[in-house]
């Protein structure tokens, strides 16, 4: 699945986006077997821009980045993918603030194997000592996210092949 571009599109600051974008529109609303359906089809660093752009899409909010970090970790089990993608495009520092995130809401969370709390975004105005654990990680997340975009971007220039096809 590549999507078509003209060169000079190839400077746009989203480029990452828009390499992914109709993949990410064409499941929205979808159920999850249709998601995985389209993600399975696509190739390394395709995946690796989905699962960022499905997670990083949802969290501009401290309430929202610690639900959708519970809900790709327990529910839809995506977080391993979502590591993966920033590993593949070597955002290092931003791994170490998922994985510092994945302990706190373990922590938190998870009651047994394969058994979790109920989590909710209302969770952080109830807990000050959770809020106080994933606040400093929002904080480190949100200056990260588009240090990442920026390495996509020129990957993705180095790596046409593997995102797009050049328009003539």
């Amino acid at each position: 699945m590549f999507i078509r571009l003209k060169e000079e599109d190839l400077q746009q600051d989203n480029l990452s986006w828009v390499c992914i974008e109709p993949m990410l529109l064409s499941v929205r609303g979808k159920n999850l077997d249709e998601k995985s359906a389209v993600y399975n089809q696509l190739n390394e660093g395709q995946k690796a821009l989905y699962l960022f752009y499905a997670y990083s899409n949802h969290v501009h909010t401290i309430s929202e980045f610690y639900w959708f970090s519970t809900y790709f970790i327990s529910e839809l089990k995506a977080w391993n993918g979502l590591k993966s993608g920033v590993r593949f495009f070597k955002g290092h520092e931003l791994l170490n603030i998922l994985e510092h995130t994945e302990r706190v809401i373990e922590n938190k969370n998870k009651v047994a194997e394969g058994i979790w709390k109920d989590a909710s975004p209302s969770d952080l105005e109830t807990d000050n000592e959770l809020l106080e654990s994933i606040k400093p990680l929002f904080n480190a997340y949100q200056g990260l996210v588009q240090e990442l975009i920026r390495e996509m971007n020129s990957y993705i220039r180095n790596n046409k092949e593997e995102f797009l096809e050049i328009e003539s």
